[in-house]
C-alpha cells in the first residue's frame, strides 16, 4: 500500500514494523497502532503541486488553468449551483485584489450569515466598498448579488438535509458505483487539503504544554474518537470533552489560552457543539474545527478549519473524508514526534503486558470487582 511516500507491507501484530520510503529507499519503524487504518483505500503520495491545483481549478471553475487568473466569460458560464461558494473562493483567490480578498475572508469567516445581508452591510463588515463586494461576487462567477444570495440559500437548504429528507437511490451497485463515490469523497477531500494548515495544526498538537480537548457530534463521535486514539498514543494531556452538558461545563471553566479545543460538526449542525466553540473562544482557547463543505457556524470563531466532503448518493453522509484528514494528521504527527512517540509506545506496551500478567496471576481479583 502506498500512502504519502511510504510502502507498507502486511501488518504484523504485537511488534514494531518497518515501512519502506519509496523516495529514499530507507526503512523506518512504524508503531503497530498506525497500521490499523479505518480507510481501505490506496493513496498515492499527497502532493499539492501545480498540476493538482490546475486539476482542482478546472473541476471547480472550468477549463481555464489556475495560473491564468480570473474566470473570464467562459468561467462565469460554467459556474453552476453544484460548485460550492467556498470552493469558488479558493479557486479564484489568486485573481483577486487585496480588497476583494478581504471580502472573501470575511465571507468565509462569517459564512453564511454575512452573505445574506445587503451589499452595504457586507461591505461595512468587511471594511471595503460596496463596488468591491460586487466585483468579488462577479469573480466567483455570479451575474449579480441576487444570484449569489440565491446560491447561498440553496447551500443552506442543502446543509439542512438529513436521512429522512434525502432520496433513496435505486439499483446502485455497492461494489462499484457506490465504491467509486466513496473513493471520490476521499480523493476530493485530500486534494483540497491545505498542507500549510496541516503543518500549523501539527505544530499545535506537538506542543505538550497545551492540553487537547476533543468533542464529536452525534454522527462524528467515531471519527473524533479516532483522532483521540492517535493523539493519546503520541502525547500526554489529551482529553475527551464530556457529552453530558453539565460535565462539559465543568471542564470548559478550566480551559484557557494554553488549551486546544478540537470540534467535529457536520450538517444538521449541533447547537451545543457551536456553543462550545463560542465559549472556548471567549476563554481564549485555540479552536480546531473539522466540518463539511457547507461549514458549521463554529467556523466563525475557529482558529483552524478543515473541510471534508461528506455527500454521496446514500441518504447517510460519509465520514471517510474526515477520517482521511485525521489519518493524514496522525501520519505527519508520527513523523514529527517519532523520537518521543517510540519510547512512549514501548512503555505503554510494557505496562499493558504487566497488567495482563497480573490479571492472569490473580483471577480472584476479577471476581471481587
Amino acid at each position: 500500500m502506498h500512502f504519502a511516500g511510504y510502502f507498507f507491507p502486511a501488518a504484523g501484530a504485537g511488534r514494531m514494523e518497518t515501512a519502506l520510503n519509496v523516495e529514499t529507499g530507507r526503512h523506518r519503524a512504524i508503531a503497530p497502532y498506525l497500521w490499523d487504518s479505518l480507510l481501505v483505500f490506496k493513496f498515492q503520495p499527497l502532493q499539492i503541486d501545480q498540476n493538482l491545483k490546475n486539476t482542482l481549478h478546472r473541476r471547480c471553475l472550468g477549463d481555464k488553468p489556475a495560473h491564468q487568473g480570473s474566470l473570464g466569460t467562459k468561467g462565469k458560464k460554467m459556474a453552476n449551483s453544484q460548485t460550492l461558494i467556498a470552493d469558488r473562493i479558493t479557486a479564484a483567490m489568486g485573481s483577486m485584489t487585496s480588497s476583494e480578498k478581504r471580502a472573501a475572508r470575511m465571507l468565509l469567516a462569517r459564512y453564511p450569515a454575512i452573505g445574506l445581508e445587503s451589499v452595504t452591510a457586507f461591505a461595512e463588515q468587511a471594511e471595503v466598498s460596496a463596488p468591491t463586494v460586487l466585483r468579488f461576487i462577479t469573480k466567483l462567477g455570479f451575474g449579480g448579488y441576487p444570484d449569489f444570495r440565491r446560491a447561498l440559500r440553496d447551500e443552506i437548504d442543502e446543509s439542512r438535509k438529513f436521512p429522512l429528507t434525502r432520496p433513496r437511490s435505486e439499483n446502485l451497485d455497492a461494489g462499484s458505483d457506490f465504491g467509486n463515490e466513496l473513493l471520490e469523497v476521499v480523493r476530493a477531500t485530500l486534494a483540497e487539503l491545505d498542507t500549510g494548515l496541516v503543518e500549523q495544526v501539527i505544530e499545535l498538537f506537538s506542543d505538550e504544554r497545551r492540553t487537547v480537548n476533543i468533542l464529536g457530534g452525534d454522527l462524528t463521535t467515531t471519527v473524533a474518537g479516532h483522532l483521540l486514539y492517535h493523539l493519546r498514543k503520541m502525547r500526554r494531556s489529551v482529553f475527551e470533552l464530556p457529552e453530558m452538558v453539565q460535565e462539559r461545563s465543568d471542564r470548559l471553566i478550566d480551559l484557557g489560552k494554553k488549551d486546544i479545543v478540537v470540534l467535529f460538526d457536520v450538517r444538521r449542525y449541533q447547537e451545543d457543539v457551536v456553543t462550545t466553540a463560542r465559549i472556548a473562544a471567549q476563554r481564549g482557547c485555540t479552536i480546531v474545527l473539522f466540518t463539511d463543505q457547507w461549514m458549521s457556524e463554529a467556523s466563525e470563531v475557529a482558529t483552524h478549519v478543515f473541510r471534508a466532503k461528506i455527500e454521496t448518493s446514500s441518504p447517510w453522509d460519509s465520514l471517510l473524508g474526515l477520517t482521511a484528514i485525521v489519518e493524514a494528521i496522525a501520519r505527519e504527527l508520527d513523523r514529527r514526534l517519532w523520537s518521543v512517540v517510540r519510547p512512549r509506545l514501548e512503555a505503554v506496551e510494557r505496562y499493558k503486558l504487566n497488567l495482563l500478567a497480573q490479571k492472569e496471576a490473580d483471577p480472584s481479583s476479577e471476581r471481587h470487582r
